[in-house]
């Protein structure tokens, strides 16, 4: 649909076409030819080219809304316990932490880790391990995915943001 822009009290309005109406000599044009249109001093509205700026910022907006992409991916969000595939959040990650000192503080040397209705059952002492390794590889990804991030709001031109490689840097994944 055609657009048209016109400047109606010192501001600029642009409208599609069958948004304008006309009003003159007291009758009123709903539905204005493109010619009704120039004679009232509207002019067709032709989208304006990006600059080369703004065409950077979109490259940059695309590379980081792709590191997102995987950075929340098993490309990253991944490990494996016994061959199967798992990934445990932040959240989940705390809760177990707590649950695991709970359990150790009253003595008790063996736990179960779940995850999809399977059961992993655990020396205490390990599970905790596990967790910690866990810990370690999840910040050593965030810390990846950051100085990505940081990598490249850097980049000067829109070569450089499309040759970008961000799924390097990421840690091995575990396997326990």
């Amino acid at each position: 649909m055609k657009r048209y822009t016109k400047t109606i009290d010192g501001n600029t309005v642009i409208k599609e076409r069958n948004r304008i109406v006309i009003n003159k000599d007291g009758m009123q044009t709903i539905n204005p030819t493109h010619e009704m249109l120039l004679e009232d001093g509207w002019v067709e509205y032709i989208i304006p080219e990006p600059t080369e700026e703004e065409l950077l910022l979109r490259a940059k907006a695309y590379v980081k809304n792709e590191i997102r992409r995987y950075d929340s991916s098993s490309d990253v969000n991944e490990f494996f316990i016994n061959g199967l595939s798992v990934w445990l959040d932040k959240a989940t990650r705390a809760g177990l932490k707590l649950r695991f000192e709970a359990e150790i503080a009253m003595g008790n040397e063996n736990t179960s880790l779940w995850y999809n209705n399977m059961q992993f059952p655990l020396p205490l002492s390990q599970a905790m391990q596990m967790l910690y390794a866990i810990e370690i590889y999840a910040s050593a990804c965030y810390d990846n995915t950051q100085a990505h991030y940081a990598n490249v709001e850097a980049l000067t031109t829109i070569e450089e943001c499309e040759e970008y490689d961000y799924k390097v840097g990421y840690p091995e994944k575990l396997n326990f």
